[in-house]
């Protein structure tokens, strides 16, 4: 039996949430992409040397081991700050999720999620530079190449993704509100 929950939307109409069910998708769609994301990792450091490019699709999109010890298209900062990153969106998911009211929205969520962790496993458990084994200084596996810039990975797949989704989820909502 799933249970829903009416909640009134700021026009006073009341929206079905999926209750219990909301929880369940973001958490599965969550640690599916973590999955997914950590073994493409793994296989790209198995397989893959670094700064060495292997065509895919033509000469502009192929593999290319690189480790990322900024965030996303390269921007600078310390590991600690990402880490950071990663609590404040766990607990924005862990708290909007008895709140979702579609299943566009739990999925974002769940995108998101995975993003952030899926990076955040990368900078707990894997180290640094060669001779720098600092413990939470590890660097993120990236090896999706795309021209000559970005270089990216599931994780970041992820968290574009979740937050178009996310956006799309909101632009739809904010239209029905207004129609």
């Amino acid at each position: 039996m799933v249970t829903t929950m009416a909640v009134p939307t700021r026009s006073g109409e009341s929206i079905g949430l999926p209750g219990p069910l909301a929880g369940w998708v973001v958490a599965v769609v969550a640690a599916s992409a973590v999955i997914l994301d950590q073994a493409t990792k793994h296989l790209a450091v198995s397989y893959l040397r670094e700064g060495r490019t292997v065509a895919w699709l033509g000469d502009g999109i192929g593999w290319q081991l690189v480790f990322n010890d900024g965030g996303a298209f390269g921007i600078g900062g310390p590991s600690a700050f990402f880490l950071v990153v990663t609590v404040v969106v766990t607990a924005i998911v862990i708290r909007q999720t008895p709140h979702i009211g579609a299943d566009l929205a739990a999925w974002a969520y769940g995108l998101l999620l995975a993003g952030a962790w899926g990076n955040a496993l990368d900078r707990i458990f894997r180290t640094g530079d060669p001779g720098d084994s600092r413990y939470l200084h590890g660097h993120v596996v990236d090896f999706v190449a795309w021209g000559t810039w970005p270089r990216f990975n599931i994780a970041d797949v992820a968290i574009t993704f979740g937050f178009v989704l996310l956006v799309a989820q909101l632009w739809s909502e904010e239209r029905a509100e207004t129609s």
